[in-house]
This record gives C-alpha cells, sequence and structure tokens, in this order.
C-alpha cells in the first residue's frame, strides 16, 4: 500500500509552472506524429502483397476524368489516380497517402486544440486519437473515409479560425475550399455541414459572419467545386445515391418497425467499442479533480463548438438511422471522432504534469505497437493462411492478372483492352495487368460510364470471376449468348497473396483462391484462334 501511494503521489503531484512549454509540446507532437507516418506507411508495405479494392478502385476510376463515378464524388478518384501516375505507376504510394491524410488530421486537432487547452491537454488530445483503431490498423486503406480523417478536421479548424479571428476573407475561403473538397470524396460530409449551420445561426460568433461578405465568397468558392459533380449526378440518374440508399438498406420496400432500434443501437455498440480504449487511458488523469471555476464566454463557446462537431457527426448519423431504419455501415462512422478526446479534456480540466504526460504517451506507444503486430499476424498468417474467405488485400490480383494476360496474348496476339467482373476482380486485373485493360464492372453501363458495349465486341474483353466455372455470376451470363463469341471458361487456383519473404518463413504457399475466366474473342483486328481446349 505504501509504494501505491508513494506512486500515486508522484502522478498526482502539481507541476512547476514552466512545464506547460508550448514549444516543448511541440516538439513532442511533431516526433510522435511523424513516427506514426512512417510506421504506418512502411508497415503495410512488408505485410501485404496486394492493393486495397478502394485503392485499385479509385485508380480504375481516376483513369477516365469525370465528375463522379457511381459510388462517389470525383476527388478521391483524381487524387489516387494522380499519384499511381506520378510515381510510376506504383502502389506504395497509396500507403504513403493514407498517412498524409491522418497526418493532417492529427496537426488540425492539435492547432485547434492549442487554442482552447494548455500545451499537455493540447498534445493528449491528439495522442488519445492515435489510440483509436480507425488511426492505425484502419488507417492503411487509401480510401474515402481516410481522406475524411484529414478533410474534416482541417475545415473545422478553418471554420473555428473564421469565426474567432474577424471573419477573415481568407479563413472563410479555406472553410469553403476544404468542406468542398471534403463533399467530393464523400457525400457524408452533411453531417458536419449541419452543425456548422447551427453554430452559424445559434451562436452569436456565429451570426455575426452573416454581416460580412467573406462568408458568402466562401459559399461561392465551395459551390464552385462542387457544382460539375451536381451536374454530373443529375445527369446519370442520381447513380451515387442510389448505391448510397442501398449500402444503408433503403433500397426500395418496406423497412422493418424492429430496424429503427436494432440499427442505431448496434451502431452505438460499435462506436463504444472504438472509444473505450482512449478513455481507459484517460480515466487516471480524472483524480484528482481540479477545483472548479467559472467559464468565460469565450470557454462557453469552445465548448458549444467541440459539443457540435464532437457529438453532431455521430449523433446525426444515429438519428437517420433510428428514424429510417438505415443500417450504419462500420466504415462511414470512420471520421466522426476527431474531436471526442478534445472535448472530453475540455469538460474534465485533468491536472496535468510530466509523469501524467510520460504515462499517457507510452501506453499510447505500447497500444501503436500491439497494434501493429496484431495487423502484421492478421496480414501474413490469419488471412493468408488460416481464414476461410479471401481478403480484398489478400486477393490473387498480381497472379491471377499474368495469367490471364499471358493467355490473351497468346490467344489473340493483342493487347487485352477489356476485363468484365465484379469490382474486386476487375479492379486487380485493370490495375496489374501490364496491358491496363477497362473495366467494365458488373457488365453495368451505369457503374462504368465510360464502357460502350460495341468496341467489346470489335476488340474483345476477359470475364474473371472467384469461384468454379459453375459459379459465373449471373451479370456475366448474358455473354453466353453465341452472338458475344465466347470461349470455354477456364477455372484456375491461385494462392492468395502474401509477401515472399513470409511464404519464405512458414515454408508453404497459402490457402488457394479458385478462379475462372473466360474471353470474349475479338471480331476484327487480331488473330480469331483460342487457347487450345477453349474453343466451342
Amino acid at each position: 500500500m505504501d509504494l501505491i501511494k508513494r506512486v500515486w503521489t508522484v502522478f498526482a503531484r502539481p507541476a512547476d509552472p514552466s512545464f506547460e512549454d508550448s514549444a516543448s509540446f511541440d516538439r513532442i507532437f511533431f516526433c510522435f506524429a511523424i513516427s506514426w507516418f512512417f510506421f504506418w506507411s512502411i508497415l503495410p508495405l512488408i505485410s501485404l502483397n496486394n492493393e486495397f479494392i478502394d485503392g485499385l478502385e479509385n485508380i480504375v476510376w481516376g483513369s477516365h476524368f469525370q465528375f463522379g463515378y457511381d459510388k462517389n464524388p470525383y476527388l478521391g478518384a483524381w487524387i489516387g489516380h494522380a499519384g499511381w501516375l506520378l510515381t510510376g505507376k506504383s502502389l506504395w504510394i497509396n500507403s504513403v497517402l493514407s498517412q498524409v491524410f491522418v497526418f493532417t488530421g492529427f496537426c488540425s486537432v492539435y492547432a485547434l486544440a492549442k487554442k482552447m487547452l494548455s500545451p499537455s491537454l493540447a498534445l493528449l488530445s491528439v495522442l488519445s486519437l492515435a489510440a483509436i483503431n480507425f488511426y492505425g490498423m484502419k488507417s492503411v486503406e487509401f480510401c474515402d473515409d481516410i481522406m475524411e480523417l484529414g478533410l474534416w478536421p482541417l475545415t473545422i479548424l478553418f471554420f473555428y479560425r473564421a469565426l474567432t479571428r474577424g471573419n477573415r476573407l481568407s479563413d472563410w475561403l479555406a472553410t469553403g475550399f476544404f468542406l468542398a473538397c471534403s463533399a467530393m470524396v464523400k457525400y457524408y460530409v452533411l453531417v458536419i455541414m449541419i452543425p456548422m449551420a447551427f453554430v452559424l445561426l445559434f451562436t452569436r460568433k456565429g451570426r455575426s459572419a452573416w454581416k460580412t461578405p467573406s462568408v458568402y465568397c466562401a459559399a461561392a468558392l465551395g459551390l464552385a467545386v462542387s457544382l460539375p459533380n451536381l451536374i454530373w449526378l443529375f445527369r446519370n440518374d442520381m447513380v451515387a445515391v442510389d448505391y448510397a440508399m442501398g449500402r444503408a438498406s433503403l433500397g426500395g420496400g418496406e423497412v422493418e418497425w424492429s430496424r429503427h432500434l436494432t440499427m442505431p443501437l448496434k451502431a452505438i455498440n460499435r462506436a463504444l467499442g472504438v472509444v473505450i480504449i482512449p478513455f481507459g487511458f484517460m480515466l487516471p488523469l480524472v483524480f484528482p479533480r481540479p477545483a472548479k471555476k467559472s467559464s468565460t464566454d469565450e470557454e462557453r463557446f469552445d465548448r458549444l463548438f467541440l459539443y457540435c462537431f464532437a457529438a453532431g457527426p455521430i449523433g446525426i448519423t444515429l438519428l437517420f438511422s433510428l428514424f429510417t431504419g438505415a443500417s450504419i455501415n462500420y466504415s462511414w462512422v470512420v471520421p466522426c471522432f476527431p474531436f471526442l478526446p478534445l472535448l472530453v479534456f475540455h469538460i474534465l480540466r485533468p491536472l496535468m504534469n510530466p509523469v501524467r504526460v510520460r504515462f499517457f504517451l507510452c501506453c499510447v506507444i505500447a497500444f501503436g505497437v500491439l497494434f501493429g503486430v496484431i495487423f502484421s499476424i492478421r496480414s501474413l498468417w490469419w488471412q493468408g493462411y488460416s481464414k476461410r474467405a479471401c481478403d480484398y488485400e489478400n486477393f490473387p490480383g498480381k497472379a491471377i492478372s499474368a495469367i490471364v494476360t499471358d493467355e490473351w496474348h497468346k490467344a489473340f496476339g493483342t493487347t487485352l483492352p477489356y476485363v468484365i467482373g465484379g469490382r474486386e476482380e476487375a479492379c486487380n486485373l485493370a490495375v496489374y495487368s501490364p496491358d491496363i485493360p477497362e473495366a467494365y464492372f458488373s457488365a453495368n453501363p451505369n457503374f462504368s460510364q465510360w464502357i460502350r458495349e460495341e468496341d467489346i465486341r470489335e476488340k474483345g474483353a476477359a470475364l474473371l470471376w472467384e469461384g468454379s466455372v459453375k459459379n459465373k455470376p449471373e451479370f456475366l451470363k448474358r455473354f453466353d449468348a453465341p452472338d458475344w463469341q465466347m470461349t470455354e471458361p477456364v477455372a484456375v487456383k491461385v494462392p492468395r497473396a502474401v509477401p515472399a519473404w513470409f511464404r519464405k518463413q512458414v515454408g508453404r504457399p497459402p490457402k488457394d483462391v479458385e478462379l475462372s475466366y473466360c474471353f470474349i474473342r475479338p471480331s476484327s483486328g487480331a488473330a480469331s484462334a483460342a487457347p487450345e481446349g477453349e474453343k466451342r
């Protein structure tokens, strides 16, 4: 007991006033953020041997310069494709880009926290985020959800600056621009636009903004960035909205009344699982409680601002599910929590000293390493050698692309122009094949607006699906008609994608994935022979 008392005495000891040195905490923050950046940029490169589906999908989308795609707006696709091109069509850039957005989010939260809290608590507001798996294991996939981890906090930071620094035009333009960028990554940005509207309408600082031209300039800039996508949506039958409604299980028909309760409760349960670890780190900091002080007007505004953006996005999402019965996909809530630790520290204002900061930093580093070990074991062993189903990042994209492309060359002596298949199969072949064929997703022109089936009839295509020859998806069966000149399908078993160094250590190949493919023969300008044993 005496030892526990001595430890607690040191843990709760008031700090020297010089402890809150902003420059020292800035150095700690940047050392941590840069280390986190490199750790989670490199780990996927040595643990995985295939790209995530969203990264591949962005490359395929971005190769066609459009202001929208069947699932998302345009910005994520443009960024993904540009990164791929600028690095000589290398996929390692996706791992780096994902951490660029995580790093941007960290910096934005830290900058806002420094305006509201002491330097030590501002640091802990960011360190707490690192204990949320969205910023670790889940951050390695370059996708719209991870881009939001950087763009949402950046938007909210400039929004706060615009309201508290005299409605400067530069702050408002930055707010409008980054808000529009967030919208052009994913339409889910509505859940931060509603809290922004609340602040503008129901706070004194917000109402004062309407009296200046700056907020209208910001709105005009945001509209200019977003308008091309809105026009594209109307011209393409609102295809992305239909996709979102389908993902939320609101695609048509009557919703069971029980879903109005079970879906929000399910989302709450998942959200609690996300934040339980950082809250566990915060708990020892709560005691001893500091003396209560009356809040200033600025502190009250800051707290209301944080309530709007820490609780607003997840709260609006839950209300939407409560009233509509919609299911909430786990990935949707990825960007909802960047300001939650900041709000908790703003409310509690725990006493800080060097021991407490070191304790918190050590906990975060320990869990970061633990998350890294779990990610590596899961990626290398569990997903490669043990798991029954094959995950996207272990799909044998390189191997099957080499097989299909080589067989096409042998059969027809031309480059492979098109691939038709589900999203996973088509994206992998479209990116990993040296011929870089055009992808026709699910043989649906609404999903691949750049495809003309007349060109497929003329130049031919590869059809690829997971499973046996007899397991051909329904959307591919229409190509069995005689006028499509199909070859006989072939089934192959290909090992899951696992890095060569790990396969060498294990001494045996990972589990197989059964894949089947066939070809639509080109009608002109190519050899008419098909591979031996494949002619009809």
